[in-house]
């Protein structure tokens, strides 16, 4: 007598296949994180559009330095769509003030992950336009050791473990020259750091994100300033749980403080990141311990303030934030804060609005100068 034959059960081989054509298509259609990156070093710099050597009633040298913040929401279909307009006008609106003569004197952009969106760097005609780490660039520098377990509990479908698509989205653009290294300053002029691939929680770990630093010659200065910018884990726009992101954000802050830390300790210094929120890594990150670090609060009306990390109020009145310190050869001290383009201040463009800072930048009048280590450009007949 013949064995009843048992049914074929086709359909979990049938969800599966369909299950690889959605992930397939899906794919197939996701962004190129390499077709928005534009790196630009200058190899001159024009006296002429820099900012001005002025001399203070005390005697000291100082240059005041325009600095603006952006999260311009770069971000590729399918996450957002429609961005191109309003992309365009960050782009033409920056282009507009520069052409006049009083825009930015340092750019620094977040979530600029989209052609569009390095654009507006490009636009505004800066001579060194410096990205963050790019979608292939792994983390090369030794990293502190990740919370036990932390990678080993990603979930795929919250975008974890499954590779970088996009690059960090940072960049910092000016015309200020990059302090070139030389035989008495062995340090490089410009770096970028990822985060590691196992640090990151939720739909973060998608793109590359990390550090970066710039160290700019300020021509008649006796040190470079130190242009600091990150990007760290986002909370709940991870899609994971707040414990999760907030554990993604100390790892990577302990992995900001290690490039930091090779570095100049004791440099003056301009930093900017996700400074939206008092972070799990914010209150215990290097800036956190560091009694000089200062962030670059609103005063009243259009004027700045100092403020130390646990100042409630900063936080609450800027949804992004600079901070700032200064170092034995240069004092910086922020002179106006102004928030544009939140419905208030100009039309809303942006998920974020942007932070628009001036600095003083001061020092003795008989120091030493750095070298620039950088020629003039050719004057355009």
């Amino acid at each position: 007598m013949d064995r009843p034959q048992r049914p074929v059960r086709r359909w979990p081989a049938i969800t599966a296949t369909v299950l690889l054509g959605l992930v397939a298509a899906v794919w197939a259609v996701l962004p190129d994180g390499r077709a928005a990156r534009v790196e630009r070093i200058a190899d001159c710099y024009d006296p002429a559009a820099l900012p001005k050597v002025e001399t203070l009633a005390d005697g000291r040298k100082a240059m005041r330095l325009r600095v603006l913040l952006w999260n311009v929401e770069g971000l590729p279909w399918p996450i957002r769509s429609g961005r191109e307009p309003k992309l365009a006008k960050i782009a033409d609106w920056i282009a507009k003030r520069r052409k006049a003569g009083d825009g930015p004197d340092i750019l620094i952009l977040h979530k600029a992950f989209t052609p569009e969106a390095s654009r507006i760097a490009t636009a505004a005609g800066f001579r060194s336009i410096l990205p963050g780490p790019a979608v292939d660039r792994p983390r090369h520098s030794l990293v502190p050791i990740p919370r036990e377990g932390h990678a080993e509990a990603g979930r795929w479908w919250k975008g974890e473990g499954v590779g970088k698509w996009l690059d960090s989205g940072l960049y910092v653009a000016t015309d200020l020259p990059l302090l070139k290294a030389t035989r008495e300053q062995t340090l490089p002029a410009y770096a970028s750091e990822a985060f590691y691939a196992g640090s990151c929680a939720g739909y973060d770990c998608l793109s590359n994100k990390g550090g970066m630093i710039a160290r700019l010659a300020l021509p008649g200065a006796p040190q470079p300033l130190t242009i600091f910018n990150t990007h760290r884990n986002s909370r709940e726009p991870s899609g994971v749980s707040v414990a999760r992101a907030e554990a993604a954000h100390v790892m990577q802050t302990l992995e900001n403080d290690a490039l930091l830390h090779a570095f100049d300790d004791k440099a003056a210094l301009i930093a900017a990141g996700d400074f939206n929120n008092y972070r799990a890594g914010d209150k215990t990150g290097r800036f956190a311990g560091d009694p000089a670090f200062r962030l670059a609060a609103k005063g009243p009306h259009l004027t700045a303030r100092a403020a130390p990390m646990t100042d409630a109020k900063a936080w609450a009145d800027a949804y992004d934030l600079f901070g700032y310190r200064s170092s034995a050869a240069l004092t910086v001290e922020p002179l106006a804060v102004a928030t544009l383009f939140d419905g208030k201040n100009g039309p809303v463009l942006s998920d974020h609005a942007a932070q628009y800072v001036t600095f003083r930048i001061s020092w003795r009048a008989d120091a030493r100068p750095v070298p620039v280590a950088l020629k003039t450009c050719p004057i355009r007949k």
